[in-house]
């Protein structure tokens, strides 16, 4: 059996226009990719430390593939890509192979401590660090799931989450990648936690980081999707329902739900986590960018959530919202 450090891996680039970003992304993720990133073109300011314009013109969308063979994988990935309906004509595609050390082990030594919010750190397993009195820790090793508290969505929810956890709430993560919200939740003193994934290896990386944090036995994790809502069609194709014992869609199943995803998959989901949420309770969603959070925070008022606030950081949004009281 080959191991992963031996295991060879396919990056496949493209040149994106802005507004495709996101469809060409999804549909990357939807294809197997196990990580994609968006290197957006920029102007840097050479009289400003730190400052850099982002210009309206491609983006350079990388994603990596477990070893994926020159013919029909790609021929098969190339037409799914042209199926989309984009407002650019997308460039052909570039392959190219690498190995598993070059993505997953050189990135570290850009990967320090983060203080996020007046009490959240989040720390990377192998830095050594000495916490201050009243600080949260979480240690994390992201392996190949998404989550290191590097990208800007990470952040905003792990902030809304340490602003919105009160007492002892019962919280649902969405898309758990490494399980650096989970995690968080269970250390700020959630009264229990579920998250779930659609990759059954990002789950067991998730589930290492628990034991990293000494939170595994807090912590529901389970491979698959939520039930979608009757009214609004099947859950996502190929992707199994959990096999947790509630209703289907659940109903009123925790306090806090949040779900850092596409606007696509935020938006497929929604009437799932509007019926998810318990009275008064709340909803944390980002993923997106500027340009979709009108969309995502109509989608949500539509379904009873009303909107606390929309935070950013960069081009990215997270939305706060609050199911209505009963009576």
């Amino acid at each position: 059996m080959t191991s992963s450090s031996d295991q060879h891996w396919v990056e496949v680039t493209a040149r994106v226009a802005p507004d495709d970003v996101d469809a060409v992304s999804d549909a990357l993720h939807e294809a197997g990719a196990e990580g994609v990133s968006i290197e957006p073109a920029i102007r840097v300011d050479d009289n400003a430390d730190f400052h850099y314009e982002e210009l309206d013109a491609p983006s350079l969308v990388r994603a990596t593939f477990p070893s994926m063979a020159a013919g029909a994988a790609r021929r098969a990935l190339r037409h799914r890509l042209n199926a989309l309906e984009l407002t650019a004509p997308l460039p052909a595609l570039r392959f190219a192979e690498v190995g598993a050390h070059q993505w997953s082990e050189e990135w570290k030594q850009f990967y320090h401590v983060q203080h996020i919010g007046p009490r959240l750190v989040v720390r990377p397993s192998w830095e050594p660090y000495d916490p201050q009195p009243g600080e949260v820790v979480v240690e994390l090793d992201p392996g190949t799931a998404f989550g290191t508290g590097q990208h800007e969505t990470t952040r905003l929810c792990l902030e809304a989450l340490e602003e919105e956890q009160r007492g002892t709430p019962d919280v649902l993560d969405v898309g758990a990648g490494s399980g650096i919200l989970a995690i968080a939740s269970a250390l700020l003193g959630a009264g229990s936690v579920r998250a779930c994934d659609n990759d059954p290896d990002t789950i067991a990386i998730a589930i290492e980081n628990a034991r990293l944090n000494a939170v595994e036995d807090r912590i529901d994790f389970r491979a698959g999707s939520l039930p979608g809502a009757p009214e609004h069609g099947a859950p996502m194709i190929g992707v199994p329902v959990l096999d947790w014992p509630w209703e289907e869609p659940p109903r009123a199943c925790c306090d806090i739900l949040v779900a850092n995803i596409s606007s696509t998959v935020n938006l497929l989901l929604l009437p799932a986590f509007a019926l998810a949420i318990r009275a008064g309770g709340t909803v944390i969603l980002s993923g997106f960018i500027a340009r979709d959070a009108d969309e995502v925070r109509e989608a949500a008022a539509a379904l009873g959530l009303t909107a606390v606030r929309v935070t950013g950081e960069a081009e990215w949004r997270c939305l706060v919202a609050r199911a209505p009281l009963a009576g």
